[in-house]
């Protein structure tokens, strides 16, 4: 799943989950990229509170999200999420 993204985390300093995203220009067009961006704030915001602790969480995404479905998403989060003991 690291060729679909990867997270890099910390304790949240507010007490509340956050996620910040990085999706780069290699990406694709500026649509393309948003539309990416979109689909990762709308996963973290539905698994948000499956979360153990408040997190803020930075999402970067690989090439190969940019063409994946948005069940994809879902399962790079979840796996993403297990993998850094967030789950």
């Amino acid at each position: 799943m690291d060729a679909y993204g990867v997270f890099y985390f910390l304790p949240s300093p507010n007490g509340e989950c956050q996620l910040g995203t990085a999706v780069g220009k290699r990406l694709g067009h500026a649509v393309l990229r948003n539309k990416v961006k979109r689909r990762m704030r709308e996963t973290f915001r539905m698994n948000k509170n499956r979360l153990k602790q408040p997190v803020s969480i930075v999402w970067v995404a690989r090439n190969r999200l940019a063409h994946a479905p948005f069940e994809m998403y879902v399962t790079v989060f979840e796996r993403l999420a297990r993998k850094a003991g967030l789950l």
